[in-house]
């Protein structure tokens, strides 16, 4: 299994989308050796992330893959959505920085979630939310103190 690529693409319209994909995701952070802890942040993060598909846009796709790179191993996932876009991303991203934001929460909590996060936004087009989950390599060593 050494260099093989795991991925898969689910597609997103409706909420009963969102329960099906949620235990795909989880068994695939599970076989990936991901903490409890973590698999609970990766599902919490994509089902955000897919909720704010169905709410804010027709239609859109989750792609999930487990990746290799730069001596770390973990999961990425990009949500891509066909709405209208956020017109005031950078606008929202900011009130999501105050802890009493409501306006961006979810993407906020995202963040907070996994490791790494990249947004972009094209009015008219759609939203793509990236982010990647890495697997610790070793808790001995971030916990000595």
């Amino acid at each position: 299994m050494e260099g093989s690529k795991v991925e898969k693409t689910f597609p997103i319209k409706y909420e009963w989308d969102i329960v099906a994909m949620r235990s795909e995701v989880r068994e695939a952070a599970r076989q990936h050796g991901f903490s409890e802890l973590d698999q609970v942040r990766i599902v919490q993060s994509v089902s955000e992330l897919a909720r704010n598909v169905v709410h804010h846009a027709e239609e859109g796709l989750v792609h999930i893959e487990l990746v290799d790179e730069d001596e770390k191993s973990g999961m990425r996932i990009v949500v891509q959505d066909f709405g209208p876009g956020i017109a005031e991303l950078n606008q929202i991203l900011r009130m999501s920085e105050s802890p009493a934001a409501v306006e961006g929460y979810g993407l906020k909590q995202v963040r907070e979630l996994m490791d790494d996060f990249s947004i972009r936004a094209v009015e008219g087009k759609g939203t793509c939310v990236a982010v990647s989950k890495w697997k610790e390599q070793s808790d001995s060593v971030d916990h000595q103190s």
